[in-house]
């Protein structure tokens, strides 16, 4: 009988996990026994709540000068007191802070870092981007592992000369346990949903240009807003309208809801490294207009699973002007095969039982 390996022990850190990180790490830990390992959490205790594990610890959550330097304390702390086998860091600011950790955390620690959109591929200044580019390059060798989410970024990595150390494992969402529960209410109404941070980054002001260019042409869509500004000092504007519906956060076992009222999901994104509300959609026979910034296009094929436009306030409105119910209903189908054929979980778990079978 051949012998099973032991649990790997694994801590996960982020330093914000509103939004796509907390449904990346809400999968991990769903498909832990999959991977034969135990995760825990090191996250803001403000956000705690965001995330349903069972071992989730506590650091404090600060942006500030010394911010990466606190956190990365707080990892080696965390890391002599529960002694995993791996650090697997989320995101740009906890993948700084497990770069100044690593050397106190002995050597048979490995680590794994995981950008969830590298920040060199954003809309940036030539003179940031390069700047940026330079950083992360640094960074991609200092992990054990370094984790590209989407074929876009990987290949760009390849070009730039990033590590070799990066790998592609491309992001997936776990499937719904209840069938999307559609229900038509033939009342005229085409419902929008966005879903995301409400900033800059995800095109939240071009969605509100697009929405006042469509309210008098088409007074009849209906709006649905999820999601809230991560940085509690960024002002947004907020339109009031009484087909404009704003939410905030809704967790992971609520989420479904908004997409089985939804007709079409918007993702007016100026970056994005993936872009997991997309999957979300897709499980859930909902067609996705998005920009044709970062990886989107390559998740969403234009005419077929929705429809891709060139990140402008008027693009997007007349995309939305000209839907229609007929080819949003081919494009839900899509949308839906979509997700079974490319985007499922079964490649996303394969991939990283053979990255963790590596680093044990």
């Amino acid at each position: 009988m051949q012998k099973q390996e032991p649990v790997l022990h694994v801590l996960n850190v982020a330093e914000t996990i509103k939004g796509g990180v907390a449904t990346y790490l809400e999968t991990l830990e769903r498909l832990s026994a999959d991977f034969n390992c135990r995760f825990d959490y090191l996250v803001p205790a403000a956000q705690a709540d965001q995330l349903k594990a069972e071992r989730v610890h506590h650091h404090s959550h600060s942006r500030g000068g010394l911010g990466p330097f606190k956190l990365a304390l707080a990892i080696v702390r965390q890391v002599r007191k529960s002694r995993p086998d791996m650090v697997y860091a989320h995101s740009t600011f906890a993948g700084v802070a497990l770069c100044l950790a690593k050397p106190w955390l002995g050597r048979k620690v490995k680590t794994i870092y995981c950008a969830h959109g590298w920040a060199s591929f954003r809309d940036r200044s030539k003179s940031v981007t390069l700047v940026t580019r330079a950083i992360e390059k640094i960074m991609s060798y200092i992990p054990n592992a370094v984790i590209d989410i989407s074929r876009y970024e990987h290949v760009n990595n390849r070009k730039f000369g990033f590590s070799r150390n990066c790998i592609l494992i491309q992001n997936t969402v776990l499937d719904r346990i209840l069938p999307p529960a559609k229900e038509d209410p033939d009342d005229g109404h085409l419902h929008i949903l966005f879903v995301g941070r409400l900033d800059h980054q995800k095109g939240y002001d071009i969605l509100v240009d697009a929405i006042r260019i469509l309210q008098k042409k088409r007074p009849k869509y209906v709006y649905h807003i999820v999601g809230a500004p991560v940085l509690a000092n960024l002002q947004i504007e907020m339109l009031e309208a009484a087909n404009v519906h704003y939410y905030g956060w809704i967790g992971q076992a609520e989420i479904n809801a908004y997409y089985d009222l939804a007709d079409v999901l918007v993702m007016p994104s100026r970056a994005e490294g993936f872009g997991l509300t997309a999957l979300e959609a897709f499980r859930s026979y909902v067609p996705v207009v998005a920009s044709n910034r970062g990886a989107l296009p390559d998740i969403v094929e234009h005419a077929v699973n929705g429809l891709i436009f060139n990140c402008t306030a008027g693009d997007l409105a007349e995309k939305l002007e000209n839907l229609n119910r007929a080819s949003l209903g081919d494009y839900a189908e899509a949308a839906r095969a979509s997700y079974l054929t490319r985007f499922s979980p079964g490649q996303f778990i394969a991939s990283y039982q053979k990255l963790f079978s590596r680093l044990r």
